[in-house]
C-alpha cells in the first residue's frame, strides 16, 4: 500500500479508519502546503534542514529541477517561462498549473523572485558591485521594472538595501 506515496499520493489511509484520524492527516496536510506556500512566497529555494516541511520526493525533484535550470539562465535577460518550460520539459499550462500547486506562485512571478533574491545575495555580498551592474547580472534590464519588484519584494529599494 505504501507504492501509492511513492507515486505522488500525499497521503494513504487504509481501511477501517476512524474519522477523527481522517480529520487530523487532512488537517496536517493542508497545514503543510500552507507552510510550503508561505516558504517560497519569500524563497526561491527548497527550505534549508532547520524549516521542517514534508516534501514528497516528486515535489522535491521537481522544484531541485526547476531551481537548476533557472540557476544556470538566470542572468540572461531573454530567458522566460518559455524557456523554462522548454529545458523542464513541460508546456507552459503545467508548468504553470504545477509550479502554482506547489508554491502557490506563477512561473513568472517565481523566475522574477529567483533573480531578485540573487540581486539581494550580490548586494550583501561586499563585492563593490552597484546596483546597475547587479541588476544585469541578474538578468533585468528596466531600471524602474527591478527597483518596483525588489522593493515589493524586501521593503526597500536596492540603493538602500545596498546601505543596510
Amino acid at each position: 500500500m505504501n507504492g501509492q506515496l511513492e507515486f505522488g499520493a500525499d497521503e494513504y489511509v487504509s481501511k477501517p479508519f476512524s474519522v477523527k484520524h481522517l480529520q487530523l492527516r487532512v488537517q496536517k496536510l493542508l497545514q503543510n502546503s500552507i507552510q510550503i506556500k508561505q516558504h517560497f512566497s519569500k524563497n526561491s529555494m527548497l527550505p534549508k534542514d532547520d524549516i521542517k516541511l514534508e516534501l514528497s520526493k516528486k515535489d522535491q525533484l521537481f522544484i531541485e529541477n526547476i531551481i537548476k535550470v533557472i540557476e544556470k539562465n538566470y542572468a540572461d535577460s531573454n530567458f522566460g517561462v518559455q524557456e523554462l518550460s522548454v529545458e523542464i520539459g513541460l508546456s507552459t499550462s503545467q508548468l504553470y498549473r504545477r509550479l502554482k500547486q506547489f508554491t502557490g506562485q506563477v512561473p513568472i512571478v517565481y523566475l522574477r523572485n529567483y533573480r531578485l533574491q540573487k540581486a539581494a545575495e550580490l548586494l550583501r555580498s561586499n563585492e563593490g558591485f552597484n546596483v546597475s551592474e547587479v541588476r544585469y547580472q541578474i538578468g533585468i534590464e528596466s531600471k524602474s521594472y527591478f527597483s518596483t519588484s525588489f522593493k515589493k519584494l524586501y521593503g526597500v529599494s536596492p540603493s538602500d538595501f545596498l546601505k543596510l
